[in-house]
């Protein structure tokens, strides 16, 4: 479990790198399902460009949960939507055109994914995290959900406890709408937080 717990806190930072890595201006314009031929190209061309990274487009897709943390660690919810996958898949392909990007994605279906890295306390117990997903007072039931004990980065000769979870959750992207997103956490030791996404703001 520690040796996986390392290699799932790796995974994280390198995904929020990616997205940060492919962050442009983007136009205001709420949650993109289905994606249309001009959305995907949009993406592509996010995916691609080389310069005018943009400092907020992290900041729309992953916020901190700044109720839950511990010591220098920090609680993340990310929200992965249709647009940024087209986006990112995009920017790691070489000899691949807007074109490409419309042959493949046009018609077809892509989750809509959260990703939550929790640390709350030492020696966190697994699957103890109580959380809800909730969109115009409805909870909304995962297709899929992943998680695992997160444990804190260290070396070969160190082994730290577990601090938290990590969780990944798998929606229909034509289940959710652009209306606000609120994820509810529970720990098991009473701590509550939350975290919302304006999905009107965000593809």
């Amino acid at each position: 479990m520690h040796r996986s717990g390392i290699i799932v806190a790796k995974a994280w930072l390198a995904f929020r790198a990616v997205l940060l890595a492919v962050a442009l201006a983007i136009p205001a314009c709420a949650y993109d399902v289905p994606l249309t031929e001009h959305s995907i190209r949009d993406a592509y061309f996010l995916g691609t460009r080389q310069t005018g990274l943009g400092p907020d487009f992290l900041a729309k897709y992953t916020h901190e949960i700044p109720n839950l943390s511990l010591g220098r660690y920090r609680s993340f919810a990310s929200l992965e939507t249709p647009f940024t996958q087209v986006a990112i898949f995009s920017s790691k392909k070489l000899n691949y055109s807007a074109q490409d990007a419309v042959k493949e994605f046009l018609d077809k279906p892509l989750p809509f994914r959260i990703h939550l890295e929790i640390c709350y306390m030492i020696d966190a117990p697994p699957d103890a995290l109580q959380v809800r997903i909730v969109q115009n007072k409805k909870d909304l039931l995962p297709a899929s959900s992943e998680r695992s004990l997160f444990f804190p980065a260290s070396d070969e000769y160190t082994s730290p406890p577990p601090i938290g979870e990590t969780m990944q959750f798998e929606f229909s992207s034509e289940k959710i709408d652009s209306s606000t997103l609120t994820i509810l956490i529970d720990t098991p030791d009473g701590q509550h937080a939350e975290s919302m996404f304006d999905l009107q703001s965000i593809r």
